[in-house]
């Protein structure tokens, strides 16, 4: 097993833990259904965001949106953090970073500079 997938198998097993406990799969099910994802993610088709909208096609689309919106974690959608940012990312790059943050009210974008200025 190489070192990069050792790596996000690891992560994948303590952050999907409470999902796995439950399921009859063996480490070596495991291994094999997690290389699967983490190859698709190597693939993944980059998006560089820009201030402006940009067009998408069909394939970077099909790669970026799930095929169902479920909220399996209690209130949140999709299985983890890491997809839903997937998405959001599609989104932004389609829509555009100035159009995204004109969303996002103005004292929380100072808030969040400041809060993150101070590191």
């Amino acid at each position: 097993m190489d070192l990069d997938f050792e790596t996000y198998f690891r992560q994948k097993l303590v952050e999907d833990h409470e999902i796995l406990k439950n399921l009859p799969y063996t480490n070596e099910q495991l291994q094999e259904i997690y290389r699967k994802s983490y190859e698709y993610e190597k693939s993944d088709p980059v998006l560089e965001l820009k201030l402006e909208s940009q067009p998408l096609d069909y394939d970077t689309v099909q790669y970026y949106l799930p095929e169902k919106w479920e909220m399996p974690r209690k209130g949140k959608l999709l299985y983890s953090d890491q997809e839903l940012q997937r998405v959001l990312k599609l989104l932004i790059f389609n829509l555009g970073i100035e159009k995204t943050l004109n969303i996002i009210p103005r004292e929380m974008i100072k808030q969040f500079l400041k809060n993150n200025t101070k590191r």
